[in-house]
């Protein structure tokens, strides 16, 4: 049965909202935030299946307009726009009928985007997520991550009508914030409506609350999503669900009973929920002042981090294995990206490198798949059994130390891959007979120096993978 549900919330910089963050979660995408050089990645979602920027008709075909079209662009102008403490971003949260095909759903969500970007003259970020495992099947829904400033080819202009005051409103000659709030409502439910008419479905949504129909009864109580989510995990209630379902059960005993009865009821909730408000009020004014993460240095955000990855490490470690045990092709298919996406970066500062880079891409792309961390292990074993004068990890890292300070540190990452360019280029005129080929002036990078830079990248790749590895807990 088709239920009617919308939630709007908003994303402001005071709070230690980060709308890059937001953005590149719902997406599934990687996204840096340029201005605190923070990366969000989540692209082991596989619950998004559509995700799309929807503009102004106006700016449809208009190709100024392609900077607003890129997630990581749009949302990094909207971070670097807004004052200190600005809203980000306004969240636009809707149920979808899950009578409805995919395709269905697709098209009315992408009808309703662009009605918003229209008459907002903003941009809407839209992304539909399945029902999560363990939840209800019926949970299609999407999220519409809108700007709070109109988009121009100039870039972000001024506040949309969305976000101005109550003064403000009043002087453009323009309603109040509540009627244009129902009315957003009302047009989902009718966009809703029609598309369950299309598809020759007798379900309908209503976005009036019962009383406004006539309805004399309780509507569902609303659990707040952090307790409903540490509910859902812990497989059992907690202390603030209970209570708001003991009110709601209140209510409806209230209600049965007779109007008299239910007001006497619910001035009373009203009473008790304003007291406990002004005893959290004090007791919070006795603690001392925690500061917000916005207001954080970047070293004190990692300092932070480490101290909560400390703590966690264990249940951390647990689901990356986990994770990567459930699908080793998706790990691997993640590395292979890892490995291409940083030759091409190689690349663009290095354009002499391009022929190099492209050979390792393509032999990189014909291997065979990454090994477990297991078989790795077990290879291992079998190495030292047949080698058993083999240094340990231990006396391996003293010999390098040892090695690293008698010797210096070598050249570069670039300077050992153009060393290296260089020298397969002698050999093969050597090849072909040019004996003194351009290998001249390289005995340092291709002698003790560039041996160490080889190790060196090897560290350095090592140490790349674990800040990788990192960012899927927003650590560093």
């Amino acid at each position: 049965m088709a239920i009617y549900h919308m939630d709007v919330k908003t994303f402001g910089r005071a709070r230690g909202g980060r709308v890059t963050r937001a953005a590149a979660y719902r997406a599934g995408e990687r996204i840096r935030d340029e201005r605190t050089r923070e990366v969000y990645k989540h692209i082991d979602r596989d619950d998004v299946v559509h995700k799309e920027i929807m503009l102004p008709a106006e700016f449809a075909v208009n190709p100024e307009l392609d900077w607003a079209r890129d997630r990581s662009i749009l949302w990094n102008a909207a971070e670097h726009t807004n004052r200190c403490n600005a809203r980000l971003a306004r969240e636009v949260l809707v149920l979808l009928p899950p009578e409805l095909t995919p395709q269905q759903r697709t098209q009315l969500v992408r009808r309703f985007s662009q009605e918003l970007a229209d008459r907002f003259r903003c941009a809407v970020d839209t992304t539909i997520h399945l029902p999560r495992p363990g939840a209800d099947e019926r949970h299609h829904h999407a999220h519409l991550l809108m700007t709070t400033r109109e988009v121009t080819p100039e870039g972000l202009g001024r506040r949309t009508t969305l976000e101005l005051s109550g003064v403000e409103r009043h002087t453009r000659g323009l309603g109040s914030y509540k009627d244009e709030f129902v009315s957003v409502r009302e047009r989902w439910a009718l966009l809703s409506n029609e598309a369950l008419h299309d598809a020759g479905l007798e379900a309908r949504v209503d976005h009036r609350s019962y009383k406004a129909r006539g309805i004399n009864a309780e509507a569902v109580p609303k659990i707040p999503q952090k307790v409903y989510y540490m509910e859902r995990n812990r497989g059992a209630g907690t202390q603030a669900g209970d209570a708001i379902r003991a009110r709601h059960r209140e209510r409806v005993e209230a209600r049965q009973k007779g109007p008299d009865e239910l007001a006497r009821v619910v001035q009373k909730q009203k009473e008790e929920s304003r007291q406990q408000a002004i005893e959290r009020a004090r007791q919070k004014a006795l603690e001392p002042k925690k500061s917000s993460w916005s207001s954080l240095t970047r070293d004190e955000l990692n300092a932070r981090r480490r101290e909560l990855y400390a703590i966690n490490r264990d249940r951390i470690l647990q689901r990356a294995r986990e994770r990567n045990q459930a699908n080793p092709e998706r790990r691997s298919e993640q590395r292979r990206a890892y490995r291409q996406r940083k030759a091409e970066e190689l690349r663009r500062k290095s354009p002499e490198l391009n022929a190099g880079q492209a050979t390792q891409s393509a032999e990189q792309q014909s291997m065979p798949r990454d090994i477990t961390s297991e078989e790795a292990i077990r290879n291992w074993r079998a190495y030292r059994e047949k080698h058993p004068g083999t240094p340990t990890a231990e006396e391996s890292a003293k010999n390098w130390l040892e090695y690293h300070k008698s010797h210096g540190t070598g050249p570069t990452a670039e300077e050992s891959a153009r060393n290296w360019l260089a020298f397969r280029e002698g050999e093969r005129q050597k090849e072909m007979g040019h004996p003194h080929g351009e290998v001249a002036g390289l005995t340092h990078g291709l002698g003790a120096g560039g041996s160490s830079d080889a190790h060196d990248d090897e560290d350095e790749e090592k140490r790349r993978k674990g800040r990788s590895r990192d960012d899927d807990y927003g650590l560093e």
